[in-house]
């Protein structure tokens, strides 16, 4: 339990690191989204490819926290 806490707050701060560098990012398109997961996830292969560890878990939390905004940006469509 205190892991996945710890995991989600890592998520958290990065969805406010993103925030923070781009700003409010609800008028993306599905399409937006998809482009910017996929590069995301891209950044997780390479790091497995170059058997980087520590680099992999940040890819993973900035894939959720990609995850995470684009299911804000749907939210507010609706």
């Amino acid at each position: 339990e205190r892991d996945r806490r710890d995991i989600w707050s890592r998520i958290l701060l990065e969805r406010a690191r993103q925030d923070t560098k781009f700003g409010a990012q609800h008028k993306l398109s599905p399409k937006d989204w998809l482009t910017i997961l996929v590069e995301e996830v891209g950044e997780v292969a390479e790091a497995i490819l170059e058997h980087d560890i520590d680099n992999y878990s940040v890819e993973l939390v900035q894939v959720a926290a990609v995850c995470v905004a684009a299911l804000e940006c749907r939210e507010a469509e609706a």
